[in-house]
């Protein structure tokens, strides 16, 4: 009996804390998408590109506690994605330098020239990555691709400096956010 009451007292204990564990998550994804709402409420009364960027960076780096966020365009080469906007100190360096990447160069040049998201769990490991001296902390990073009728016209690059910072449901969250972010560009841009 011992044993059996022992036995039932784990398994309760175990369910109790699966159960707190579901709870949480439920609560972060509520503020998630919470955050995605009060984003895109921001965004879509802003009719100056550049007061756009920097809300865009600012609120997505705030709202979910990224190291740093960017924002690139393509060019009308499709050459190059040019950082038009950072929230972080080394993406503020990045924007004096006029940084640019190659389509088709590290994570954000991938998302660019596929029109695919791109996600590297941990840099140090991944082979698209481009390492930024710029960005040091990164540990890992999420490209989402920013499009208006089928055609990628930039990117909404997160980074973070915990490994393994995304996960699926991370991503389909962050392209809601992507799709926001590019539904706002084509507004203002029409503007």
């Amino acid at each position: 009996l011992e044993s059996l009451s022992n036995e039932l007292e784990q398994r309760v204990q175990e369910r109790t804390a699966a159960l707190a564990l579901a709870n949480q998550q439920t609560s972060n994804r509520a503020a998630q998408l919470q955050a995605i709402t009060q984003i895109s409420e921001a965004i879509a009364v802003l009719q100056d590109l550049g007061e756009l960027f920097i809300t865009i960076t600012t609120l997505v780096s705030e709202r979910f506690d990224f190291y740093h966020v960017g924002i690139f365009l393509v060019d009308t080469d499709r050459e190059f994605a040019i950082l038009q906007a950072a929230n972080s100190a080394g993406g503020q360096e990045m924007l004096k330098r006029g940084h640019r990447l190659k389509l088709g160069t590290g994570v954000v040049g991938y998302t660019a020239q596929t029109g695919l998201p791109r996600i590297a769990l941990d840099v140090g490991a991944d082979a698209v990555f481009f390492d930024n001296p710029n960005l040091p902390n990164t540990r890992s990073e999420a490209a989402l691709p920013l499009k208006t009728r089928n055609e990628t016209i930039g990117v909404l690059d997160v980074q973070s400096v915990q490994p393994g910072a995304f996960n699926d449901e991370d991503l389909q969250l962050l392209a809601t956010l992507a799709n926001q972010v590019s539904i706002a560009l084509e507004n203002t841009r029409l503007l």
